[in-house]
């Protein structure tokens, strides 16, 4: 009994680490094929009013950025979308790089969202983070790094920078 038990949690834990790659994998060549792929870690959506938001989305799921190169990563992403369409509008909404936002000029604008879409997003952050290898790492004695942006979602309004 205790070993099929154990070898259902094996088989269920094994397909979810496996759907993640598969599943951001074949969002990524979606993304190349309709150009809205910008680098490894960043794609774009076109909205009905014309402009553009820039989602991230590691092309493999699980990735190892640390800050340095994960701004990095946005700026070159920033700057291929501009090489693109020169005259489009794009913008970013974000609960945990409002700082580098901010620091780098940008407008912002606080977002209202249903409970429902704050939920999902709130999901799709948490996973976003947890994704990212380089987040298992102790900022300090007492906290790990995961944890601190985590709570950061938690606690900040998203907010729209038009970049």
């Amino acid at each position: 009994m205790l070993i099929g038990i154990i070898a259902v949690a094996l088989i269920v834990s094994m397909t979810v680490v496996m759907a993640l790659p598969l599943a951001s994998v074949l969002v990524a060549l979606r993304a190349k094929t309709t150009g809205r792929y910008l680098n490894r870690y960043y794609i774009v959506s076109r909205k009905r009013s014309g402009e553009f938001e820039l989602h991230c989305h590691p092309a493999f799921g699980f990735y190892y950025a640390r800050p340095e190169k994960f701004f990095a990563m946005r700026e070159d992403a920033i700057r291929r979308f501009r090489q693109r369409q020169p005259d489009a509008e794009l913008f970013a909404i974000t609960s945990t790089l409002q700082g580098f936002y901010a620091r780098s000029g940008y407008s912002e604008v606080p977002v209202k969202q249903r409970w429902g879409k704050r939920w999902f997003v709130r999901l799709s952050n948490y996973l976003l983070i947890l994704c990212n290898l380089a987040n298992y790492r102790k900022r300090n004695e007492n906290e790990w790094q995961f944890a601190r942006l985590i709570r950061r979602v938690n606690r900040t309004v998203p907010l729209r920078f038009t970049l």
